[in-house]
């Protein structure tokens, strides 16, 4: 396997487990408990940027199947 590809899916699973944190704000969220607050504005859009991120990381591993 590549070193960058190596070291690609090594910062995508440390990405992940850095999520284990907001796990009980996560689950908040996902049961559509909001309240408006910065904070939850701000994980919706960490969120997104790693659900974008996820997404592109995935395009690329199919375009080099």
């Amino acid at each position: 396997m590549e070193p960058d590809k190596i070291q690609g899916i090594s910062e995508r699973d440390q990405l992940w487990a850095s999520l284990r944190g907001l796990k009980e704000e996560i689950a908040s969220l996902a049961e559509g408990a909001l309240d408006g607050s910065p904070r939850q504005h701000q994980l919706i859009i960490l969120l997104a940027h790693i659900v974008a991120a996820e997404m592109s990381f995935r395009a690329k591993d199919a375009e080099a199947l």
